[in-house]
């Protein structure tokens, strides 16, 4: 298998994990009562807290010390997607009427898409 494909994979999973982490953490604030969209965003931090530390150790393997070009690109990418998924999130609960969990896992299908595509061009690329 080539390295491409372990990494893929190495992003994948720890996508599951951000995403669980995403959603209980957002399941127990919305049961607390929080606001949904507090909520998404407290949520959404804590998965991709993980999120940065996971992949840049684990998936993309860096051992230098992150540059500050890293971090604020890795912030950029997942504020542009969480701004987004908050506004799907109103448009599918508030205005549309779908249930708030359901309504959660399907921006986070959005969600994992952008953030794949801005991660790997935007954030963790390799010097050539």
């Amino acid at each position: 298998m080539t390295n491409k494909w372990i990494s893929f994979i190495k992003f994948a999973l720890v996508g599951v994990l951000n995403t669980l982490i995403d959603f209980v953490v957002y399941a127990l604030l919305t049961t607390i009562g929080v606001n949904y969209i507090l909520a998404q965003w407290i949520s959404y931090s804590a998965g991709i807290l993980n999120s940065y530390v996971m992949n840049r150790k684990w998936t993309f393997e860096r051992k230098e010390k992150s540059s500050k070009r890293e971090v604020i690109s890795f912030v950029i990418v997942n504020l542009i997607t969480l701004s987004l998924t908050s506004f799907l999130l109103t448009v599918l609960y508030n205005k549309w009427g779908v249930a708030l969990l359901l309504s959660k896992l399907l921006i986070t299908i959005v969600s994992v898409g952008i953030n794949f595509i801005g991660t790997k061009l935007f954030v963790f690329t390799t010097k050539k």
